[in-house]
Order: C-alpha cells, then sequence, then structure tokens
C-alpha cells in the first residue's frame, strides 16, 4: 500500500515535491484553497533560467521569457547607487501564471491528483505528529502533509507549541507589496532595467521599477499595508525620478505579502514538513523565493523517498531540514542581517553608507559575499571612507560581522535529529540572527 501524502496548497515547492513523489509511487494529493485558473498573480517573475533542466521541466519558449539583467539599488537622496551584476548564465522573467501551468501539468503527469477550491484550516493532530489536515470540506488524513500554504499558512500557525517549528513572523518580516503594470510614456530610457529604491521618501521598505518595451513594472513594498491614498503619493514621487511610469494600470494592481526573512530554523516535525512560503524560503532584499522553493521541493522528495521505514518523523525529515539550510538558508540569513540594518538605520546613515561607496557591490550581490569576512585591506579601506560618521560606520561594521557570526551558527547544524541539540542549536542561530527593527 502506498504511503498518502498530503501537499497543503499549490505552492511551487509543494508543486515540485509532490509531482517527483508521485512518480516514485506515492499516493501525492494537493488541496488547494483556489480554483485552477485563478492559481499565480498576474505579473512575473525572476528565475534562474537553469532551474527548468534542474527540475527536469520542459524549457518554456524564448519568446514568452524576458531577459533579465543588472539591478541598481538606490539610497533615498537618489544621489548614489549600487549595480549589481547578474550571475554568468543569469535569471529570465516569465509570468506567473505560465509557470503555475507548467507546474500544475508535469504534477497531473506524473500521477498528482488536485482538490480546488478547498480552505484548509488548521492541522489534525495526534500527540506531537501531524496526522492530517482540517478543511471546510472535512478532515483529510495521510502519512506526511507538506505545508505549502504561504506565509500565513494555518497549517504552521495552528502546530503545537512543542514541535519547535516557529509559527509566525515577526515586524519587519513580512512586506505588503503593491504591483502593477503600468503604460510607458516617451522619456529617456534608465541604463539597467532593474531599479530598486532604498528606503523611497524615508518609508521602511523598498520600491522598484522595471521598464520593458512598452510598459513598466511598479512595486512598492512596505512593512504596513498601504492604504489607497498612499500607494498615489508614492507613485507620484516615483514618477518625479522616473517619468516613463505612466497612469494607465495595464495589469497587476494588487497587493500581496511577501516573506522577507531568515528562513525557518527548524521546518519539521513528525508527519510534516514546510516549504516555500510556508518556511520563509525567499531572497530577505526582494521576497524572490521560487527557485530556492523549486529547489527545496527535489531536496524533500529524494530525502522522503529514501525513508525505507515511512516513518516520516522529525528524525528521517530532518536531513531536508539540513540540507536547505547548509546550501540556501545560511546566505539568506547573513542577507537578512543587511536588509534589517538598512531598514532600521536612519535615511542620513544609508545616504552616507552609500555616498562614501562604504556598502558595496559585493554586499549587495546575493548569495556571493554576504556576511563573508573582510580582508584588513577591506576593513581599512571601509574605515577610513568612513571616518567621518563612525557611528553608521561602526553599526554597518557590526551587521556586516553579524551575518558572519548568523551564516557561523547556521552550519553549527546538528547532523542528526536530536531534539535537546536541536533546540539548542535554534537558540544559536536566533541569538545569531536577532537585530531589532523598529
Amino acid at each position: 500500500m502506498s504511503r498518502r501524502i498530503i501537499v497543503a496548497g499549490a505552492g511551487h515547492g509543494g508543486l515540485i515535491a509532490g509531482a517527483l513523489l508521485a512518480e516514485k509511487g506515492y499516493d501525492v494529493t494537493v488541496y488547494e484553497r483556489h480554483i485552477k485558473d485563478d492559481l499565480g498573480y498576474d505579473w512575473e517573475d525572476s528565475v534562474e533560467k537553469k532551474i527548468f533542466r534542474e527540475c527536469s521541466l520542459p524549457e518554456p519558449d524564448e519568446s514568452s521569457l524576458r531577459v533579465g539583467g543588472s539591478m541598481k539599488f538606490y539610497n533615498p537622496n537618489l544621489r548614489s547607487s549600487i549595480t549589481v551584476r547578474p550571475s554568468a548564465e543569469g535569471n529570465v522573467m516569465i509570468e506567473r501564471k505560465m509557470l503555475y501551468k507548467m507546474l500544475l501539468e508535469n504534477a497531473e503527469e506524473k500521477g498528482v491528483r488536485f482538490v480546488f477550491n478547498t480552505e484548509i484550516l488548521s492541522p489534525i493532530t495526534d500527540g506531537l505528529r501531524v496526522v492530517g489536515i482540517r478543511t471546510n470540506d472535512g478532515d483529510v488524513f495521510g502519512d506526511l502533509v507538506i505545508d505549502a500554504a504561504g506565509i500565513n499558512s494555518p497549517i504552521r500557525r495552528n502546530l503545537p507549541v512543542c514541535c519547535n517549528v516557529d509559527r509566525d513572523y515577526g515586524y519587519g518580516e513580512c512586506f505588503y507589496a503593491y504591483r502593477a503594470y503600468f503604460d510607458k510614456l516617451p522619456a529617456a530610457e534608465p541604463d539597467v532595467k532593474y531599479e530598486v529604491f532604498l528606503k523611497p521618501g524615508g518609508e521602511k521598505g523598498i520600491s522598484w521599477v522595471i521598464t520593458w518595451g512598452d510598459e513598466v513594472d511598479v512595486l512598492i513594498g512596505r512593512m504596513q499595508p498601504p492604504s489607497k491614498q498612499e500607494l498615489e503619493a508614492e507613485l507620484e514621487k516615483m514618477r518625479e525620478f522616473s517619468p516613463q511610469i505612466g497612469h494607465k494600470v495595464l495589469r497587476g494592481g494588487e497587493i500581496g505579502q511577501i516573506p522577507v526573512r531568515r528562513p525557518l530554523s527548524v521546518m519539521v516535525c513528525d508527519g510534516y514538513a514546510a516549504i516555500g512560503d510556508s518556511a520563509y524560503m525567499t531572497l530577505p532584499m526582494t521576497g524572490s523565493g521560487i527557485c530556492a522553493s523549486m529547489r527545496a521541493g527535489m531536496i524533500l522528495a529524494d530525502v522522503v523517498s529514501k525513508d525505507v521505514n515511512d516513518e516520516f518523523s522529525a528524525k528521517t525529515l530532518w536531513e531536508y531540514n539540513k540540507r536547505y539550510i547548509l546550501h540556501f538558508g545560511l546566505n539568506f540569513a547573513a542577507i537578512d542581517i543587511l536588509k534589517n540594518i538598512l531598514i532600521c538605520m536612519e535615511t542620513d546613515g544609508i545616504n552616507f553608507l552609500f555616498d562614501k561607496n562604504i556598502i558595496t557591490e559585493s554586499d549587495m550581490s546575493f548569495g556571493k559575499g554576504q556576511g563573508g569576512s573582510m580582508s584588513f585591506y577591506d576593513m581599512a579601506s571601509r574605515a577610513f571612507k568612513g571616518i567621518g560618521n563612525l557611528p553608521v560606520l561602526l553599526r554597518t561594521a557590526g551587521a556586516l560581522s553579524k551575518g558572519d557570526a548568523a551564516k557561523k551558527a547556521y552550519r553549527e547544524i546538528p547532523k542528526e535529529y536530536d531534539e535537546a541539540a536541536v533546540i539548542k542549536w535554534k537558540e544559536d542561530v536566533l541569538a545569531a540572527t536577532t537585530l531589532m527593527v523598529r
């Protein structure tokens, strides 16, 4: 008898894991609150082109993709910027709905069943073990629940405390992101497609402008849900710097919630594994997490298929937890430190860091060099440039050093699951990553 696996929510990582496990003979069913045609926002997202090969998905037609490019970060006074160049293979922009269509078709071909238009309410537990999910259509039981229900997952949020999985996020760990595509007005072309604005107008958050062909992709991300009046005021400010932004919304115009924090330290317990936004698998600076989630899906499927006794316990699922943390989580944690210091710091301090070239492309190059130890020359050079504002320099150096400490703490993840050791490691990670966001 094949073991029954419940995928709670049609997240990217859960769909990859479910498809791979169904292909190996597991009985996999996805429960999703939306109807099939409503999956995916009406906008594009950036993915690494190689992710399709990695996940054994057919590569989409080149004509349906847009090629990525360099990303320019501006400080609040807009006088200085840092340009981050793409990786060697580069990223592409793909429509969310197109990507979902690919993932759904792949899963269905592999034997995954889908139950749409079903609200997930909570986990069903037996002691410390998750044994199913409660839905508006009744209770569903399974041997393993893969939680792909998103940042506000009702599964994760209602787990017993003693499962050791953090159930909620804190202030500064979630962006409320408005995103819309506007018509493009005649104006000088920016020198890069992607422009990102840190703490625009002194607000805690980011905005971006991506200029394509005949449309302009605009995002406004804040720590609190922006009102309609606040959005309109911010858009007018953005148009002063980016006059190509028109007034007609071509598509989008929604506000979504995006996790912008380090991943969960502990993302498994008996009968349960979190993935994707449910486990905060996003880049803390921008909230991009599609590729990380899909790779996590491959890791999870591999670990589950090697559980020869079908225990699906914290002990057997820990390998998934460990592999994700060591391959991705520790770098994301270091980026989280830098994100938090930029959010906490007064705008004058951020302006100073950019104007004096104290924050560099290496610091902003996601996944490459964040939180790494600086050479003596580098430290001396930064100190010399920052001598005019020593408090800001010391705070920044402390944040970069803390990023290194965060990576070190994550590397100490226990090799095997022992509850006492896991709790101690989780506390060490928290101490190494805590940076107050006010």
